[in-house]
């Protein structure tokens, strides 16, 4: 069993550097969801809290049939980007008939390995979608939380994810990341790996490559944590992970916000503007831009408290009300290089 902790582990982290990968270097198609607001987050719990029920009046027939469904259009657009919608659609409905196939042969490995396979792909989608369609920091956390209060019910005070995880191990498609299908198995819930694939993606975003590595890291760390006690016999049963990740990303929404400020928002990500940061005398290089009088025009006269600034080689070369505008000021004067930005 221990041997398939570290396996369960690993599969977990090289998910979340997977995902920091694709984040980084594909930018995915907008969807028209307009802006996210805190009810956004509530129907989503919604959704999440409402599905096992349904799935447990299904039978399991038809629970695997709606999961690959939805398994399919989700590897359908996290492909698209790198294959073109057709060469992705072909791909993804090849991917889900093998393993339906597979799972008609009994072929249970390799139905469990392909599973696993589709899974991390598709959170890696899901997660880069909703961060970078303006999912913020804020959003996650309130998330993480509310998820670990229904964790903490449905997982540790009921029966409700037990009888859920019976209904569906086995399953093709199943939205577990599973290693074993043991008594007990050894297996990662689908909303406990997107909370950790996403809030590094979203913290990249919001603050920058530091914050992201981080929160990487205290997810895995997280996961980590819960398997030695599983490995040294604490635990023998199903344990709500939320309960130890829901607080952890709070915390350090918690942190950034007050050490930034405020967290960048998708536009100004988009844009490659920096996370703000005060201006205080550990800035040396923006103290003495702001001084220096051979910024253009009368740049270094206009910079208001709150007035954000584009940077260049220690010159102001662009202001604004904000970072993007600061940047086409930059822009507008003739700046061809892309220049730092920081809020005054």
């Amino acid at each position: 069993m221990s041997a398939a902790l570290i396996g369960l582990n690993v599969c977990v982290a090289a998910i979340t550097l997977l995902g920091l990968g694709y984040f980084a270097r594909v930018r995915m198609p907008r969807p028209p969801v307009g802006k996210y607001e805190p009810p956004d987050v509530l129907v989503v719990m919604a959704v999440v809290m409402l599905a096992p029920l349904l799935y447990l009046e299904l039978p399991r027939t038809a629970v695997a049939v709606v999961f690959g469904l939805v398994l399919c259009a989700a590897l359908q657009f996290t492909l698209a980007p790198l294959l073109g919608g057709l060469g992705a659609a072909l791909l993804a409905v090849l991917a889900v008939a093998v393993t339906g196939g597979l799972a008609l042969a009994d072929r249970t490995l390799a139905v469990l390995v392909l599973t696993d396979v589709l899974l991390a792909v598709a959170v890696v989608g899901v997660a880069t979608m909703w961060a970078q369609s303006g999912f913020k920091s804020v959003h996650t956390a309130w998330f993480a939380g509310l998820l670990a209060v229904y964790d903490l019910l449905a997982t540790g005070l009921s029966s409700v994810m037990d009888r859920f995880a019976a209904q569906v191990m086995g399953l093709p498609f199943a939205p577990l990341l599973a290693v074993t299908r043991g008594d007990p198995p050894v297996a990662l819930g689908l909303g406990d790996l997107l909370l950790i694939v996403l809030f590094p993606l979203v913290a990249a975003k919001a603050y920058g490559r530091a914050a992201a590595l981080l929160a990487g890291a205290l997810g895995v760390l997280a996961s980590s944590a819960i398997s030695v006690l599983f490995a040294t016999g604490t635990l023998t049963g199903a344990f709500p992970l939320m309960v130890v990740l829901g607080p952890v990303v709070v915390a350090q929404h918690l942190y950034w916000v007050r050490r930034t400020g405020r967290e960048r928002t998708t536009a100004e990500w988009r844009a490659g503007a920096l996370a703000a940061v005060p201006v205080t005398a550990a800035s040396p290089v923006l103290l003495a831009a702001l001084g220096t009088p051979g910024a253009p025009g009368d740049l270094h006269e206009r910079v208001r408290p709150g007035d954000w600034v584009a940077l260049l080689d220690g010159e102001v070369v662009g202001t604004g009300p904000s970072a993007g505008s600061a940047r086409k000021d930059a822009a507008r004067r003739g700046t061809g290089a892309v220049p730092l930005v920081r809020q005054v």
